[in-house]
């Protein structure tokens, strides 16, 4: 694990860490949003409602929504970036 952390500091090492990003934030994501529906469904079975503060609920499904954003903007903008690169080095080379 500490070997696949360090190639993922490298530059040019084939291991990207905006993939990383974004895949460690939607697993943890995907837990958080599990965590809240297990909750719901427990409040239902037990109590027969839900007494849980749903404006709460829902902004912690916004922060989480928030994060996902932010993972898929990192990639998308750092990835925009190499194939700009990639076609300078094109004309370079040329």
């Amino acid at each position: 694990m500490v070997k696949y952390l360090k190639l993922l500091i490298q530059v040019n090492s084939g291991h990207s860490s905006k993939a990383f990003f974004l895949v460690s934030v939607t697993l943890i994501g995907l837990l958080m949003l599990l965590v809240v529906c297990f909750i719901l469904v427990w409040e239902v079975v037990t109590y027969g409602t839900i007494k849980t503060d749903l404006m709460g609920l829902s902004a912690f499904v916004g922060s989480v929504a928030s994060l996902f954003v932010t993972a898929g903007i990192t990639k998308t903008i750092g990835e925009r970036g190499e194939h700009n690169n990639l076609k300078l080095e094109e004309k370079d080379n040329g």
